[in-house]
């Protein structure tokens, strides 16, 4: 889990927004710092699940080092991601509903968009999913993020 946040908490279902993209979203706790907007530079800690809610990754297990990209930038973090964080607020928790369309197309390898998982298991999980995603509307990247730092 991410910071005090709860990876039971029940968030009701009209807390979700769904965007014209695909992407849904939730906030779990409103941060209140800065805003992110395209074109900030912002940190986040994150957490990576399969759609069945199976743990993948964490920014915690890789020493809680923060995935670090600027909003907007397509070679930075997945469209999923970039699409997810605008309007958060720094200190905020969101779970983001990621489509596979919008997740790691470009790919798992280093130097690709992410937050990329670390070592072959976590990306080989995510070269499921996403092999998946293209026979089946259903399945989607989990992500829970907390913005820690806009700048």
């Amino acid at each position: 889990a991410l910071g005090d946040s709860d990876d039971n908490a029940v968030v009701p279902k009209e807390a979700y927004k769904k965007q014209d993209s695909g992407l849904i979203f939730a906030d779990l706790r409103v941060g209140g710092g800065d805003v992110a907007t395209v074109g900030k530079k912002v940190n986040i800690q994150w957490v990576l699940r399969k759609s069945n809610g199976y743990f993948v990754d964490s920014s915690e297990v890789s020493g809680s080092v923060p995935f670090i990209f600027t909003i907007g930038d397509p070679k930075g973090a997945i469209a999923g991601v970039d699409e997810g964080i605008r309007g958060m607020k720094s200190g905020g928790t969101r779970r983001l509903i990621i489509p596979t369309n919008m997740a790691f197309v470009d790919g798992l390898e280093d130097g690709k968009p992410g937050p990329i998982p670390v070592g072959f298991g976590p990306k080989q999980q995510m070269r499921r999913v996403q092999a998946n995603g293209k026979d089946n509307a259903g399945e989607y990247v989990y992500l829970e993020v907390q913005l820690t730092r806009v700048r």
